[in-house]
């Protein structure tokens, strides 16, 4: 469907396409006591503009009608129609206070984070899988905008609208500021890339940061509220958001507990440790997240005191083993 599809009395979703396998991702439209708010922008691609600006004019509004853009994250396919958007509606851009520090870093010179091609490398990832990677990425990174937002949140903000009022809930792990909006009145969750109800959301590696612990504390946060709709960032809405979360996290431990048993066997690169879980090729991209979600899942493993790192003096590469002792904070660049 190209048009706004009501959730919930003044909660809509919109379904765009996306030029990756998650094949599309949603955007969704709330009604405010004088105007709009938009959350999330879908990526800067031609059909999901025309589907976009098509919804809004069924809609019967005007671009100007839309008061406030809240991001829940700054990922490419949440963020990537954002400079448009903002420029047609003169619209206030809001995103958790972190978000907006990690998009400052990734947004400027080259839109690539300092310390990718480091921790490629002692990733154990070949020179040229990393040209492949970088050659599909190179479009996507031009979804990343250098935007000042004008509010900044922290978490636990009440924002008021027509539908009731959304409490704003700071859940890192997916991204480093990623918030969901919960609405306690009508038992709804806007779960962005935190909950999603077929997918186990990337968790990546960040320095100085163990991204799978934020994650899954995250989760725990999210386990007493009472949901009845799961409104997500991919996919169609749905329940069930304590079982979800059970599962996810037996999934997480499953993983750890996999590539544990992997490096006790024998020392194993991340890279390594990639093409024995997955089992099959992936693309570029795919590789990519596969990478980085390897690497959170050491990192909060040696956290735990459960594995350590030993760089490979002929090429730098680093090789994980059981026990204490050298981690991936020595990364950070």
């Amino acid at each position: 469907m190209n048009h706004f599809q009501q959730v919930i009395p003044n909660v809509y979703t919109l379904v765009l396409p996306l030029p990756f396998e998650l094949e599309s991702v949603n955007v969704h439209l709330i009604k405010l006591d004088d105007g709009w708010m938009l959350v999330d922008c879908g990526m800067e691609l031609d059909a999901a503009w025309q589907i976009l600006d098509a919804a809004i004019v069924q809609m019967g509004l005007q671009w100007t009608d839309v008061r406030h853009i809240l991001l829940t994250h700054m990922h490419p396919d949440h963020m990537g129609m954002s400079a448009r958007l903002l420029e047609l509606s003169g619209a206030s851009l809001w995103m958790h206070a972190v978000e907006a520090e990690h998009l400052r870093v990734v947004s400027r010179g080259t839109r690539r984070v300092p310390w990718l091609d480091v921790v490629f490398s002692r990733a154990g990832v070949s020179q040229d899988l990393q040209a492949r990677m970088e050659r599909h990425f190179v479009h996507i990174r031009n979804n990343f905008h250098d935007l000042v937002p004008q509010r900044l949140f922290q978490g636990g903000e009440e924002i008021p609208t027509a539908a009731g009022s959304f409490r704003v809930l700071w859940t890192p792990g997916h991204s480093p500021g990623h918030i969901c909006l919960y609405n306690e009145q009508a038992k709804l969750l806007i779960s962005g890339d935190q909950i999603l109800e077929n997918i186990t959301p990337n968790v990546a590696w960040h320095p100085d940061a163990d991204t799978l612990g934020d994650f899954l504390t995250s989760l725990e946060n999210l386990r007493p509220l009472e949901i009845e709709i799961i409104l997500p960032s991919h996919g169609t809405p749905f329940t069930g958001h304590r079982q979800w979360i059970a599962n996810t996290i037996e999934h997480h431990e499953e993983r750890c507990t996999e590539m544990l048993r992997l490096v006790t066997d024998a020392p194993r690169s991340a890279n390594t440790l990639v093409t024995e879980m997955w089992r099959r090729q992936l693309s570029p991209i795919n590789h990519h997240f596969a990478i980085f979600e390897v690497l959170a899942h050491l990192e909060h493993m040696h956290r735990q005191g459960r594995v350590h790192a030993h760089e490979r003096k002929e090429d730098g590469v680093w090789e994980w083993m059981p026990g204490q002792g050298r981690g991936l904070e020595h990364a950070a660049i």
